[in-house]
């Protein structure tokens, strides 16, 4: 933030004739900053959406999805799979609207909530992915347990051979091994793509509760 550091520098030298004109020099690049960064979560949250769903459609004709559409669960998937496109729409929404709402702020108390709230509307939406992502794969690997062939074959093989418990165990490590991975896979790839445009927001909030317009 260099272009503000040099306003502030020059407010300092004469603050008697250049204070108020200064503040509102500064409040009008805090806010066109923020109100950059909130588009580019708008973007990216968008994109990132893209991008899954593109994966998605890649790997469906897949050996693995192949197997796991034979097991005739879309009564369980679909309302799972519905329930997850509704919370994301409502989220791109809710970026939309913060954005609108920042570019068309005058008052530096109202962007300061602003800011504050589409903070807090990012971590709902990393939060409500990690958990969501969490929930599908237990879903999902219970499934698998009950419907699946070659995991019903094995899980018997298991119980003819009085290794039930052994099963059950391995299977429960699996699971705990895998969600620890998953979670901090996709915390990281948050915590990069997220994380950057939060700070450079919480950083405009830091500069905005410095003035008073």
């Amino acid at each position: 933030m260099e272009e503000l550091d040099l306003l502030k520098k020059a407010w300092k030298k004469d603050e008697h004739s250049f204070n108020q004109v200064s503040e509102k020099e500064i409040y009008k690049m805090l806010h066109k900053k923020s109100s950059s960064i909130v588009k580019w979560i708008l973007i990216i949250s968008i994109l990132e959406f893209l991008l899954w769903t593109a994966l998605s459609l890649c790997f469906k004709d897949g050996d693995a999805m192949k197997k796991f559409n034979n097991m005739h669960v879309d009564n369980i998937m679909l309302p799972l799979t519905i329930f997850g496109y509704v919370v994301l729409v409502y989220f791109f929404y809710q970026f939309y609207s913060n954005y609108k709402k920042i570019s068309v702020t005058d008052d530096a108390k109202k962007l300061i909530k602003s800011i504050l709230k589409v903070r807090k509307t990012v971590n709902r939406y990393v939060w409500f992915n990690i958990i969501f992502g969490m929930v599908s794969i237990v879903i999902i690997t219970l499934l698998q347990l009950n419907y699946d062939a070659d995991t019903i074959a094995l899980r018997a093989r298991y119980s003819l051979n009085g290794n039930s418990t052994t099963f059950y165990i391995f299977y429960t490590v699996f699971i705990v091994v895998f969600l620890a991975i998953f979670v901090s896979l996709f915390w990281l790839f948050y915590r990069l793509i997220y994380g950057i445009l939060l700070r450079k927001l919480h950083k405009n909030h830091e500069e905005l509760k410095k003035i008073d317009l």
